[in-house]
């Protein structure tokens, strides 16, 4: 197994823990991950090791997967990993010496290992605890895989000569399989008097040294059918801003997705938009595994399949086959046909956004439509929220549930297998605090025996014989402002 330590910023978290906190924990959270400079000035100990052994332990004392429960269970059935030291950067080890590392909890910031990781050598970043034999690799940091550490080694090796300089750096990768080289990639540095130029080594790492400090935007070469991957993107490909301050380091990485778009509409036999179909790209020669590039339409029937990798591909609505009230079909292929081997073939080549490829549905079960709006009790509209349909029989390989989102007037519109009966009403999840002044919600809630809800209206019974407009529902609380 390969290690590679590259967890992102996690915005929502549902507990927080540091470095070297309690190792029983629900989930993980990391702050934004630190520069090469920044990690080794936090570090008293930066070594590379291998993995030499792992102590097992028995089933009745191998945690269930994803975190380590209470009584001393352990992930993977590994209690502690043993590990030889090769080199060291810092700290007073030297290489040949053993260390113990704990095992982590699968959701606690702190690194886990199986028997498939004897072997292998790891860079770390480490601050050890006091009067403990036991080390704790955290893997909110830059400790990570030797093979991935190469932005880390290129500094680390050449410490002496580079220490106290300023430093840009980073690594690009090319995010799916079969993408172009990431060596031998340049990378240009705009900055407000001069522009610098860099290319990346084997491993996909560029660096630079001693750029004045300031403000630069990092422009790197993008290969066709491809853009830059990242939100801080105004326009794509555009470059992204970094700030450099003197004698510290810079850090950004970049990864590269395809950018490739396959884009149409799928419609009835009489030309209408159908919304909630879901279209997927698959290889056009079966047996091929190429991934999943799927999209569902939207209300005026239009979907588009991005990052394709060049390659011929079939377009098929409803793959599962299951006659629902959003794909009341069996399954089609692009442009109208039932059957594989009469479908059409979509080459895509790189770069390509390929417009126009509508799937004509022929033959579908009926469908009626059902409008209505949801309000609150003082009869105030509720905006994005669910309204479920849920049927009472249907036969098999048919789904007769369905579900709608209110617009910003609490209107609601959806369609339902013709002949089916059920239930319709509106529900909303919320919790106490949610709404400002709002008791008789919060008094509804906790009649549940707890501080979060699913709250339903009454429902409508509904018989699908025909179309059904100005359907009301309604909850039993007024509404309220959301609290800020």
């Amino acid at each position: 197994m390969k290690y590679k330590n590259r967890l992102p910023l996690l915005l929502t978290v549902f507990a927080v823990l540091f470095l070297f906190g309690s190792r029983e924990a629900h989930a993980c959270s990391c702050a934004g991950r630190p520069t090469v400079l920044e990690a080794f000035e936090h570090a008293e100990v930066v070594v590379v090791a291998r993995v030499a052994s792992v102590e097992k332990v028995g089933p009745e004392k191998t945690a269930p997967e994803g975190r380590i429960s209470e009584g001393g269970r352990y992930v993977d059935g590994v209690k502690s990993t043993t590990m030889r030291v090769e080199r060291v950067f810092k700290g007073g080890l030297k290489a040949g010496d053993e260390m113990t590392f704990a095992q982590g909890g699968g959701a606690d910031c702190i690194w886990t290992f199986n028997e498939g990781a004897v072997g292998e050598s790891f860079l770390f970043y480490l601050t050890p605890l006091k009067n403990s034999p036991v080390w704790y690799a955290g893997t909110c940091g830059r400790s990570n895989g030797l093979e991935y550490a190469g932005d880390d080694l290129l500094y680390l090796n050449k410490l002496d000569r580079v220490r106290g300089k300023t430093r840009l750096s980073g690594t690009i990768e090319f995010e799916g399989a079969g993408g172009p080289a990431v060596g031998e990639r340049v990378i240009r540095i705009v900055g407000e008097k001069q522009t610098y130029k860099v290319k990346t080594d084997a491993g996909g790492v560029y660096e630079i040294y001693d750029l004045p400090a300031g403000k630069y935007t990092v422009v790197p070469e993008t290969p066709a059918g491809w853009k830059v991957d990242d939100y801080r993107l105004e326009k794509p490909n555009a470059g992204i801003i970094v700030e450099v301050e003197d004698k510290r380091h810079a850090a950004l990485d970049l990864s590269f997705e395809i950018d490739n778009a396959v884009r149409g509409k799928v419609l009835d036999a009489g030309g209408r938009p159908l919304k909630g179909v879901c279209v997927n790209a698959i290889p056009a020669r079966a047996g091929e595994d190429d991934g999943y590039h799927a999209d569902c339409t939207e209300e005026d029937g239009s979907f588009s399949i991005n990052e394709l990798p060049a390659g011929n591909y079939l377009l098929v609505a409803n793959g599962e086959g299951k006659i629902s009230s959003s794909e009341p079909f069996p399954t089609l292929y692009y442009p109208n046909v039932f059957e594989r081997e009469r479908a059409g073939v979509v080459t895509v080549g790189a770069g390509d956004k390929l417009e126009g490829f509508n799937i004509y549905v022929p033959k579908a079960e009926e469908v009626v439509m059902v409008e209505g709006v949801l309000l609150y009790s003082d009869g105030k509209p509720v905006a994005d929220e669910r309204v479920e349909f849920k049927a009472e029989k249907t036969e098999a390989n048919v789904e007769g549930d369905a579900q709608a989102t209110t617009d910003a007037k609490g209107r609601f519109r959806l369609r339902i297998l013709k002949g089916l009966r059920g239930e319709l009403y509106g529900e909303m999840y919320t919790y106490v605090g949610e709404f400002e002044n709002c008791p008789k919600l919060e008094a509804l809630i906790k009649q549940t025996g707890g501080t979060r809800a699913d709250m339903k209206t009454p429902a409508a019974k509904i018989r699908a014989d025909g179309d059904l407009y100005n359907v009301e529902l309604k909850y039993a609380f007024p509404g309220c402002l959301k609290a800020k």
